[in-house]
């Protein structure tokens, strides 16, 4: 009897650390989708990325591949940016991932533990932007303080100033963009961005403005600097946009060249039309 309940209690052990190791197994397989968050050295501001691996074994040689989607704004965010990487190796003794390639604007170079990718992110503009935690079960906690990189799509409104003598532009202004994605290329989607700006003789509230679309807007999403043409009077925007979402930069004119300087802050549109 004793026989018998010791091998019936070896046996249901047995069974629960092989269904253990199996779940283990399956939990670490490398290919998958990884939620990850993203941070910039030496500030306070982060943003979202999904990570996919993707692998294939022809002829017993493991080859793993990846999709890296970053997002601007929050993670459910339809401004993104997408990356395709063919080939990604995978260093056996230490697995240290090499997520790079000449044509993409960004790389990592990470380690995979189980369901966690931890590593640095580069861009080919900053080198090192910082580091970055991935995982397959939900985002990484977000640190307290941390401030989430703006996307660029909203509403801005600011003040003009005029610099130049022959200049008398009205000095409230806003800008709006949109960005869809454009997946004219299947193999290279990217972003559109489109949007106006309103020069603003009253109030922001009134209908005292003179609104402009842009025909060409130009935005690095890396080093945040925007170039903004418009279809109309020949004007051009020049800047910067800050990941909390401030643009600094100057107003030129085709027929007078640098007339002012413009600073905007995004704003709640919604709210805006409120108050």
């Amino acid at each position: 009897m004793k026989w018998c309940l010791h091998s019936f209690f070896t046996a249901f052990l047995s069974c629960i650390i092989y269904a253990d190791a199996y779940a283990m197994s399956a939990l670490s397989q490398v290919s998958g989708l990884y939620n990850a968050v993203l941070k910039y050295e030496g500030t306070d501001f982060y943003q979202y990325a999904k990570i996919t691996l993707r692998t294939v074994n022809p002829e017993g040689q493991m080859k793993i591949s990846a999709n890296i989607r970053v997002f601007f704004g929050e993670e459910n965010s339809s401004e993104y940016l997408t990356y395709e990487f063919d080939e990604v190796p995978l260093n056996i003794l230490t697995r240290q991932l090499s997520i790079k390639s000449e044509g993409n604007d960004i790389s990592m170079i990470a380690f995979l533990k189980g369901d966690l990718i931890e590593g640095e992110w580069f861009s080919t503009l900053m080198g090192k932007v910082g580091s970055f935690r991935a995982q397959k079960n939900g985002f990484p906690s977000i640190e307290e303080g941390s401030v989430l990189v703006e996307a660029l799509s909203g509403h801005y409104r600011g003040n003009l100033e005029n610099t130049n003598p022959d200049s008398n532009l009205p000095e409230k202004v806003s800008f709006s963009f949109v960005t869809t994605q454009d997946n004219s290329n299947p193999e290279s989607p990217s972003l559109h961005i489109s949007g106006n700006t309103r020069f603003y003789l009253g109030d922001f509230n009134s209908l005292e403005y003179i609104e402009v679309a842009f025909d060409d807007i130009q935005f690095n999403f890396y080093n945040r600097f925007l170039t903004a043409k418009t279809k109309d009077y020949g004007f051009t925007f020049k800047g910067r946009m800050t990941t909390d979402g401030t643009f600094e930069g100057e107003l030129f004119s085709d027929g007078l060249g640098d007339v002012g300087l413009v600073q905007l802050e995004k704003v709640n549109r919604h709210q805006d039309l409120l108050e």
